[in-house]
């Protein structure tokens, strides 16, 4: 892509330039009259996607510094634009953020505002009292025997805890341990047993296990894909 028929001098890198930055000026080659800036860490998808555009419609020629000060420009646009007031409380909070695409991550974890008395059985109890579906999945809780076949219970996969394994026979890499919340209101999950690997019985998981914030986020999805969800036939 060129955008003058010869050479206006040379750009900074050594090569014969063929363009000058609209704005100020600068000899360009061909290569970084097309070069991109980085978006900046932590926008939101909105935010990411407006400075995107922004730098690639500019008009005409531009340097990659001048190309981030329009992409700049355009964030700051949208930082100043107000946002939708959020529910008070904390579920239906949650709810909201996660389908909002004008926060970056870092803010949807700041104006989550959890109540400072939050714990993870008032988490499972309100969505049990939630949750119009069946629970999807069913875990032992007591060991098989000779006698007797295990126990199990019913309830929801949630992705919450901080503990992590190795997984057996395949790669070394590092998984977090599964959790459910049961129909009784428990949050159940598997130890660890010897060699990091989770075992096969499932207990009620210790609350300094469980991270709230990543429970009641991942809670407000449950909620909200259940919703869209085919109701099951009687």
């Amino acid at each position: 892509m060129s955008y003058s028929n010869g050479s206006v001098g040379t750009c900074a890198c050594g090569r014969l330039a063929i363009a000058s930055c609209n704005s100020c000026g600068r000899t360009l080659c061909d290569e970084h009259a097309r070069t991109l800036p980085p978006a900046p860490e932590g926008l939101s998808p909105n935010a990411l996607a407006r400075f995107q555009v922004a730098i690639r419609l500019a008009a005409g020629p531009h340097c990659e510094g001048c190309r981030a000060d329009i992409g700049n420009s355009a964030l700051e646009q949208i930082n100043n634009a107000p946002r939708a007031p959020l529910p008070e409380h904390w579920l239906d909070r949650a709810i909201a953020l996660s389908g909002d695409q004008t926060r970056s991550d870092a803010e949807k974890l700041r104006d989550a505002d959890l109540p400072s008395s939050l714990t993870a059985k008032d988490v499972a109890s309100e969505f049990l009292r939630r949750i119009e579906r069946p629970a999807q999945e069913r875990v032992p809780v007591s060991p098989p025997s000779i006698m007797r076949n295990p126990e199990y219970r019913e309830g929801w996969s949630v992705d919450c805890r901080r503990t992590e394994y190795v997984a057996a026979g395949g790669p070394g890499g590092r998984y977090p341990l599964p959790c459910l919340i049961s129909t009784e209101g428990e949050l159940l999950g598997p130890a660890l047993e010897e060699g990091e690997r989770h075992g096969q019985t499932w207990w009620v998981v210790p609350e300094s296990d469980i991270e709230l914030s990543r429970l009641v986020r991942n809670v407000a999805r449950l909620l909200l894909l259940s919703a869209f969800s085919p109701r099951p036939q009687s």
